[in-house]
């Protein structure tokens, strides 16, 4: 009964100090909010393609460059070396029309051997994992796509269409791929099917010697990573890449650590270790802040606690009894707290999810592993933020309380250092926010060697007939100005042909496109030969890396003819500023060949004549249209700088909201406490204007001295991430000045207002409450 009676002591001091509780529950919340969302994103993260029972058998076999290699090598790995147990090569990333009946979708798809569901761990919904893809026609669809595509309906037996020319009947359908290095696919299809989309990746095949996911199974007990200099002598035999040094390892890397692996693939997906450290450390800020605003103001707020703990004091409680009810009461507040920011998570996940480009599962915090965890944690913060109040008030003396002297002493010992920390670390947010936006434009807005206005590129149609109905059709939309046609497009993507010109490998990009097409892109020729024949342009860095002189008619790459030199064409960036430009060889799209895009010059509104153009090309194929601006592929290109640089920018929000309120209440009871000392000043002489500059610069003062040590705390971390980036801004001093500022602005606001009361009240009714 009488620890019932203590919450009911510690409820009624928080409703009679309201400002108080909102502050500290909404801190405590919203940090607490996004522990737990950063909690279950790095658990998430940390815990990609853990699941697989054999994961930590399978390797990936590729380069010291790339997780990829060419279609056949799996299956010659498994003939030659006795300790792989099985092999599954895969291809992702292709994507065609599905037909099923009269119903048609565009879906992705994934080629894969019969062995895929013996190797990799994903539940099938529906089927048998031995039998999944045992017949070529087999195919085993995703949860997400059987239901849009068959609703309510079995998707089991059902025949599909895929393109023009396979026919598969679904064989199982897998619960959506996450939390993998796979992407997730809408259909999975066998192997040997490849060849109907790309004939360089059918199973025989090294020409492409990067196109394909090697999937080695290692046997238990069996080291397969000693075999990799005997796998590289054997590669040089018979794989051309090796054989021309163009690649000089063998590199076997576990499914397990691929994904922090940093081993580039655009097959896969790899996660970033150190923007998982930067959400970590930027939410553990939050939750400082919030543990820092409890300290302050309950410390702030002794002063009246310390009356009734010094009456429990003189009833006969300890020291040591009042320590630990001080703690269980900052332990329930925690508590209090923790349901409220699951409450905001569950919330907020939707936002989140698009932020981070996820999803997330909440549904694991009612586990008990997620229920203990988060005990802990009510525990561990309830501790953290109780401890000094605790220690604090417990300690007061009676005859302190009595006297007056107990709240002074408490509230000038400890607020000034969380002030001058809370408004290092906002001010150090705020900048850190400023560059990374500034240096996002910088790099966006960057010269790339071609245009990027109002150009809508989408895939083509691969019909001839069809394909020029298409054009047709929106030359005549009054919001299209020019129609191009291409096979490869900078940002998009295109052919690579690596070569041996003069004993020298060089990588060309390939492209190939219609004149109309090229001037949309605003591409320069530097030179032409007008040849009559067909014959190749080159970039300004294949003539430089060929050694040609320029007035070259032509050049001869290795096992090849003489090829027609049709002139030079200025350099352009494959993709964004950050890429280094590439050899390119280029030429105009000759009759009857069909490309691969379609480039469409929009006027007037870009989202109507989206729209426009989405319409036409929906009612002619039947397909979903999937059009993309340049300038919208451009911003993506930027994606994870953009990512960061928004969850930056949201946790200063939050770092600033919380660090206002605190500073807010603060100033309330640091002007309380000095209302005494004001109202001596007046009476000697003091103006209203002077006394209001000084409890104002008593306030900014804490933000100036913050200012100074967040000086060098930003200029160490924003020149390391600068340093990633060759094309960078610089860090112009008017940066810091905008942060400090802005942080300074905030503090007076958040001050001035008690200042101003402080300073006109009539000093008489000071000294008649001070009796």
């Amino acid at each position: 009964m009488n620890n019932l009676l203590n919450f009911k002591s510690f409820f009624k001091f928080l409703g009679r100090n309201k400002a108080y509780t909102l502050i500290d529950v909404f801190g405590l919340s919203v940090s607490l909010m996004f522990v737990l969302l950063i909690a279950v994103y790095t658990v998430q993260e940390m815990s990609t393609d853990r699941f697989h029972e054999k994961g930590d058998r399978i390797y990936i076999v590729g380069n010291e460059k790339y997780a990829g290699s060419g279609a056949a090598t799996a299956y010659k790995i498994k003939e030659r070396y006795p300790e792989v147990e099985e092999v599954c090569p895969v291809v992702s990333g292709a994507e065609d029309k599905v037909l099923w009946g009269d119903k048609k979708m565009r879906a992705s798809l994934m080629f894969a051997d019969s062995t895929f569901f013996d190797l990799f761990s994903f539940p099938l919904m529906k089927g048998d994992r031995r039998q999944a893809l045992v017949a070529m026609d087999y195919a085993v669809v995703s949860e997400s796509f059987a239901n849009k595509m068959f609703g309510t309906e079995d998707p089991m037996g059902k025949r599909l269409v895929v393109g023009d020319s396979i026919s598969v009947v679904v064989n199982g359908v897998v619960r959506d791929m996450l939390h993998s290095a796979l992407p997730a696919a809408d259909i999975i299809l066998r192997w040997p099917l490849v060849r109907y989309w790309n004939e360089s990746l059918a199973p025989d095949q090294l020409s492409n010697a990067g196109g394909t996911i090697a999937f080695v199974l290692a046997r238990e007990g069996a080291d397969l990573t000693s075999r990799a200099e005997d796998m590289l002598d054997w590669f040089k035999t018979f794989f051309w890449v090796y054989e021309r040094e163009i690649f000089n390892e063998v590199r076997m890397e576990s499914l397990r650590n691929y994904y922090f692996s940093g081993w580039d693939s655009y097959l896969l997906q790899a996660g970033d270790r150190r923007f998982v450290w930067v959400l970590m450390s930027v939410g553990l800020l939050i939750l400082i802040f919030a543990v820092i605003n409890y300290i302050n103001l309950t410390v702030a707020q002794a002063g009246f606690r310390a009356k009734e703990m010094a009456t429990r004091r003189l009833l006969g409680s300890s020291r040591l009894e009042l320590f630990f009810r001080l703690m269980m009461e900052s332990t329930l507040l925690t508590l209090f707290s923790l349901l409220a920011g699951v409450a905001l998570a569950l919330a907020v996940v939707p936002f989140v999810n698009d932020l981070l480009q996820t999803r997330l599962d909440l549904s694991v915090l009612w586990t008990a592993p997620w229920l203990l965890s988060m005990l802990a944690l009510v525990v561990l913060v309830g501790g953290m933020s109780g401890l000094l109040p605790s220690v604090v008030i417990s300690s007061s003396k009676p005859i302190e309380v009595v006297r007056g002297t107990f709240r002074a002493r408490t509230k000038m010992v400890f607020s000034k250092f969380f002030i001058v920390f809370q408004n290092t670390i906002t001010i150090t947010m705020v900048a850190i926010s400023i560059v990374m936006v500034a240096q996002i434009n910088y790099m966006i807005k960057a010269p790339l060697g071609y245009n990027t206005d109002n150009l809508l590129a989408l895939s083509s149609i691969y019909e001839e007939g069809p394909l020029e109905a298409f054009v047709s059709e929106l030359r005549g939309l009054s919001c299209v100005k020019h129609v191009g046609k291409t096979r490869g497009l900078p940002l998009f993507g295109s052919n690579n042909l690596t070569a041996v010109y003069e004993d020298k490998n060089i990588s060309f990009q390939q492209f190939i496109m219609d004149r109309e097409c090229f001037d949309m892109l605003g591409l320069e020729i530097l030179r032409d030969n007008k040849l009559a024949s067909n014959g190749w342009f080159l970039n300004e860095r294949a003539m430089r890396e060929m050694n040609l002189p320029e007035d070259a008619s032509s050049f001869t790459l290795k096992g090849e003819k003489a090829i027609s030199l049709a002139g030079i064409v200025r350099d352009f960036c494959l993709g964004n500023i950050t890429e280094e430009n590439r050899p390119v060889l280029f030429r105009f799209l000759r009759d009857k060949e069909l490309p691969w895009m379609l480039l469409i010059e929009t006027q007037g509104d870009p989202f109507a004549a989206r729209q426009e153009i989405a319409g036409v090309y929906e009612r002619l194929t039947g397909l979903e249209f999937e059009g993309h601006f340049m300038n919208e592929k451009l911003r993506d290109s930027y994606d994870s700088q953009i990512r960061l640089a928004k969850i930056v920018i949201v946790f200063s929000i939050i770092a600033i909201l919380i660090s206002l309120l605190g500073l807010l209440a603060m100033s309330t009871y640091f002007i309380q406490q000095r209302s005494q000392e004001v109202s001596v000043r007046k009476v000697f002489g003091s103006s209203n204007r002077q006394i209001l500059v000084k409890l104002v610069f008593t306030f900014l003062n804490y933000v100036l001295i913050a200012f100074v040590i967040a000086i060098p705390i930003i200029m160490y971390f924003m020149k390391d991430w600068l340093s990633d980036y060759s094309y960078r801004i610089g860090l112009s001093p008017l940066i810091f000045i905008a942060a400090g500022l802005f942080c300074l602005v905030i503090s007076f606001v958040s001050v001035f207002f008690q200042s101003y009361r402080a300073a006109t009240s009539n000093p008489v009714d000071s000294f008649r409450h001070r009796l």
